[in-house]
């Protein structure tokens, strides 16, 4: 039992890739485009360095891409200044955040500039077990280097990937090229247990955010100016997104508790947030609370029904619970709704699998070999 239940909470992990050696098999194309990687500061009064993470420019007007643990950072220190250093240039201040509610684990930023060096975002990348890719990693221009490597797993459709190369926490943020020299990711960096998990976010929703780009206010003032007292600044701490980006940050630290008291928080504030509802659940889940994660997961669906990965975590939920008749009928809905979608099948054929019905649970993984032979192998040796 408890080996279905870690294939059911964990995304498969495919083969070890070897790490290359800085700048070794890394296309020319990758390697001239290290004047488009910035590095943003949280800094604290007195020029207190409070952390630092990478980003990297996709408007040539200041707009950038980084990791949302970084804004979070900047939330919970009120004294904090934010300011991104592009490399060439002076220190900007950021001007604004374009998205701090951290959509895929990405944040936009803008900076006062012009005239900037840009990636090209890859417009059809599909990330695949043992596919090429070379990272610019380094949050400070004078450690900055590339490195070629590999992608050991893809995650649910495809929005996240773990990656072969090695990286510090504050490395997250680095782009991911392909062989092209088309951006295809931003590194996040996870530590679980003392250790750290390298990831990688697609790049596919960031085109989405530009286009929601509506002239916010001002959410930051200059970074270069310090308060004039010792009376801190005022910022405000009911914003929803300030709520949703510290749930994001804690998550990253592992301080799971805090992050549900952060959520909460955002819900008070708007009850229909349906991206704080899948952060809760995911939370409650992995707390061991499958009761509070199955609630927060049907509000979810109920504001958002048709969002399928809501479904398979909310599938996931019930048989962990020993509810196999409820997650066999909210995963053979989301199935009408992707049949397509391997996850869904693998974990419905675990749940037909543990009610008895075994042959059904044959099917699912019939239906597997089609579309994910890893996941349909997967399904059949647990049957065995």
């Amino acid at each position: 039992m408890k080996m279905v239940l870690k294939i059911i909470l964990l995304p498969a992990l495919l083969l070890m890739s070897a790490v290359y050696p800085a700048d070794a098999k890394a296309p020319d194309i990758v390697l001239k485009q290290k004047n488009t990687v910035v590095t943003v500061y949280v800094d604290g009064r007195n020029d207190r360095h409070i952390a630092s993470a990478a980003g990297f420019i996709i408007d040539q007007d200041g707009i950038i891409v980084t990791n949302c643990g970084i804004i979070g950072k900047w939330i919970t220190e009120p004294e904090a200044s934010l300011s991104v250093e592009v490399e060439g240039r002076d220190r900007f201040s950021v001007d604004e955040v374009i998205s701090s509610k951290c959509e895929n684990n990405l944040a936009l930023l803008k900076i006062k500039a012009s005239g900037l060096a840009t990636v090209k975002i890859a417009r059809d990348f599909n990330a695949r077990q043992g596919g090429d890719i070379v990272v610019i990693k380094g949050s400070r221009e004078s450690d900055r280097a590339v490195y070629s490597g590999k992608i050991r797993s893809v995650g649910e459709n495809g929005r996240y990937y773990q990656i072969s190369l090695p990286m510090r926490q504050e490395d997250s943020g680095s782009p991911l090229f392909n062989l092209k020299g088309e951006a295809v990711g931003a590194a996040i960096v996870q530590t679980k247990r003392g250790k750290s998990l390298n990831f990688a976010v697609s790049l596919k929703e960031i085109s989405k955010q530009l286009d929601r780009y509506v002239k916010p206010k001002k959410l930051v003032e200059s970074s270069i100016k310090r308060p004039k007292t010792d009376e801190a600044p005022e910022r405000k701490t009911d914003d929803i997104q300030d709520y949703f980006s510290r749930g994001c940050t804690y998550d990253q630290s592992g301080m799971y508790k805090e992050a549900l008291e952060a959520y909460r928080q955002a819900l008070k504030i708007n009850p229909d947030f349906v991206d704080t509802y899948i952060n809760l659940g995911i939370d409650y889940y992995r707390l061991g609370r499958y009761a509070d994660a199955i609630d927060v997961f049907n509000r979810a669906i109920q504001i958002k029904p048709d969002l399928i990965s809501v479904y398979t975590k909310l599938g996931a939920s019930y048989i962990v619970s020993g509810e196999y008749s409820l997650a066999i009928s909210v995963l053979e809905k989301a199935s009408g709704i992707e049949p397509g979608n391997p996850s869904i099948h693998f974990n419905l054929g675990i749940a037909y699998f543990l009610s008895g019905d075994t042959n059904a649970a044959r099917k699912e993984c019939a239906v597997l070999r089609d579309i994910d032979k890893t996941k349909a192998d997967s399904l059949n040796d647990l049957m065995d």
